[in-house]
């Protein structure tokens, strides 16, 4: 049987500094051949924020470019719908391991710098890889960074934020809210980082945002729906930079990074 095709997928990215910081702690990345991108965001300050987002997307770029499609499958299994399946558990797998190697890189980083575990440069992690072939996605994230999708008008945001905030409303939200910005789950941080892992079907159509929290932390999820429902096709560089510009304008109280992704079919793609 023929295996099933991966539909095409077009990229952008955009990173800021924002209005009020003195350094970009965001990085992002795209890797077209692998069918990755990400967004992580850099905690750390003079510790290193910056480094260790920077060192992060490198390391899982480097790992999944290089593994992506090793296989795991036994030995004969050609039917088509097993091999899309082997390809999911392919994906989930490499994705799982280039995010724990970004995790022990960062952790030489800090104890090469003096720092005990916990402390020293860490970072978010928002990510989807395509599985190829077939028409599915694995995303995957540690920390605040988030991944929405786009179908048909309607927004969906795909990823839960590690945070104590989040915590804090998933409990139901009694007494005081603690402060949004502590994360419960990050890279660099401790020996033992698992990132959270979904797998998502994709349409012809689809467009996946993944931000750091200084795009949400400005623009609630409507405006940010209502400025994708109007991207065209090839207008992918211009909605980030629109999007940069509305949480530049709403404050900009933090670096922000918007990279997008939207699967086509063939004819559009071309």
């Amino acid at each position: 049987m023929p295996q099933p095709s991966s539909l095409p997928m077009l990229t952008a990215g955009r990173t800021d500094i924002g209005r009020t910081r003195s350094r970009n702690e965001d990085s992002f990345g795209i890797s077209g051949e692998a069918g990755l991108a990400l967004v992580c965001d850099g905690m750390g300050g003079h510790a290193g924020g910056d480094v260790a987002s920077r060192t992060a997307a490198e390391a899982i770029i480097d790992f999944v470019s290089e593994f992506q499609g090793t296989s795991i499958a036994p030995t004969g299994q050609t039917d088509a719908v097993a091999v899309a399946d082997v390809g999911v558990a392919n994906a989930v797998s490499v994705v799982r391991s280039a995010v724990q190697l970004a995790n022990q890189r960062l952790l030489e980083l800090n104890r090469g710098r003096g720092f005990p575990d916990g402390r020293g440069m860490g970072t978010t992690v928002v990510g989807l890889c395509r599985v190829d072939p077939g028409d599915r996605l694995v995303a995957f994230h540690a920390g605040d960074s988030r991944l929405y999708r786009l179908r048909d008008g309607d927004l969906r945001q795909l990823t839960r934020d590690h945070s104590l905030y989040q915590h804090w409303l998933d409990q139901g939200g009694r007494g005081p809210a603690p402060q949004r910005n502590i994360i419960l789950r990050a890279l660099g941080t401790t020996p033992d980082v698992d990132p959270e892992v979904g797998v998502h079907a994709v349409r012809p159509g689809d467009l996946f945002l993944l931000c750091s929290d200084g795009l949400t932390g400005m623009l609630p999820d409507e405006r940010i729906a209502a400025v994708l429902r109007t991207v065209p096709p090839h207008g992918l560089d211009e909605a980030c930079e629109r999007l940069i510009a509305l949480a530049n304008e709403r404050g900009g109280h933090d670096n922000i990074t918007v990279v997008l992704a939207r699967f086509v079919d063939s004819v559009q793609g071309a």
